[in-house]
């Protein structure tokens, strides 16, 4: 998920994300539909959350813990990541708490990584072809930004990668999180 206004500094109040924490309610509702199932997390998944194509705070399925269902606690997490990111050279990971990185890395080179790692990215766009009709890669990479849209330097980054939609309207991005891992369960339930 590409976040256009969380800050960099991880100074702020919890009781505020929405406001003086530049909409990082946004992303704690993508890590809580990206991870939690009733009563446990998915193990198979991985959130990279870059972050004014500065920061990447990147959240491990297989080592997440301490990952609950209210933004407050989810907020403390992506806080301290934040706060663990003072100093960090460029290109240079750092663990925060269980299951949670920070780097100095932004959009393009996320991408190169997840690429080098056999991902296929998906961007997942409104004016896309319909996720029902169309082939997900083995190993997709979705791709999807917060509540703004992508910049335009975002987009032209993107513009190599297949576009879906996972519907006819326009959701916010934790609903698109859930209705992506909905359509990957039903088809490997077959």
């Amino acid at each position: 998920m590409v976040s256009h206004t969380a800050p960099l500094d991880g100074e702020f109040s919890l009781s505020d994300l929405p406001g003086g924490a530049g909409r990082l309610d946004v992303l704690c509702r993508a890590a809580t539909e990206a991870f939690l199932v009733s009563h446990g997390i998915r193990k198979e998944v991985v959130l990279h959350l870059a972050i004014r194509d500065q920061l990447t705070i990147s959240l491990w399925g297989p080592r997440l813990r301490h990952l609950n269902p209210d933004e407050r606690s989810t907020g403390a997490l992506l806080r301290e990541a934040l706060r663990a990111a003072r100093g960090l050279p460029p290109g240079e990971e750092r663990p925060s708490t269980p299951g949670i990185t920070v780097r100095r890395l932004g959009l393009a080179p996320l991408l190169a990584d997840l690429r080098a790692a056999g991902a296929a990215p998906v961007v997942l766009d409104e004016g896309g072809e319909p996720m029902r009709t169309v082939r997900i890669p083995d190993r997709p990479a979705f791709i999807l930004s917060d509540h703004q849209d992508f910049t335009p330097d975002e987009s032209a980054l993107l513009a190599p990668f297949p576009r879906i939609s996972v519907g006819p309207k326009v959701l916010q991005g934790h609903q698109c999180i859930a209705l992506v891992h909905n359509e990957l369960d039903l088809r490997e339930a077959g």
